[in-house]
């Protein structure tokens, strides 16, 4: 049987990415695969590769011709590498080979990309900083500045209490006032 290793497309109107299939070269591009050796995803920033290298190696070595886009791919994947070099499927120690962005790190060119915040940590930075003695914290720490005290209403000489009894006081001249206008 002649077979071809090529891609079909995956995914909404203007998103698409692909699978990386086998597939009999008489069935055309509606016919049915017969394995499925990875996926290609082109939106990524950089584009996603995963690719199982001990089956496509096994067909490969079973004559299936690959696409030219597929080709690439297995270029860029160092399989097709590996093929010219004869390596058996069997001995290979990894059998998924995966290129591109990390996981989490996905997002396709249509998103916006990630703030600075959400960039994964460097090594350097990941590495777990010894805890310090809660004495130091505590002298490292700044100390809150202290709120600034409310300023009085009434003058320097008057204490809160005087306030109180000067507003009584003008209540009673106010009344006094009044009962002169009501006897006269």
């Amino acid at each position: 049987m002649a077979t071809t290793i090529r891609l079909k497309r995956r995914g909404a109107k203007k998103a698409a990415s692909f699978r990386i299939i086998v597939t009999d070269s008489r069935e055309g591009t509606a016919g049915a695969s017969i394995e499925r050796l990875g996926l290609y995803n082109p939106r990524t920033q950089p584009s996603l590769v995963r690719i199982n290298a001990a089956r496509t190696l096994h067909w490969l070595n079973e004559g299936a011709q690959p696409t030219d886009t597929v080709r690439s791919l297995l270029r860029k994947t160092g399989v097709w590498k590996q093929f010219h070099d004869g390596v058996d499927p069997g001995s290979l120690e990894t059998a998924i080979v995966e290129i591109g962005p990390p996981p989490g790190q996905r997002g396709t060119s249509q998103r916006p990309k990630p703030s600075a915040e959400a960039e994964p940590e460097t090594e350097a930075e990941a590495a777990p900083e010894p805890e310090a003695e809660p004495e130091t914290q505590a002298e490292a720490a700044p100390e809150p500045e202290a709120a600034p005290e409310p300023e009085a209403t009434a003058s320097a000489d008057d204490a809160p209490g005087d306030a109180a009894e000067d507003t009584a006081e003008a209540d009673d001249a106010g009344d006094e006032a009044k009962a002169d206008a009501d006897a006269d």
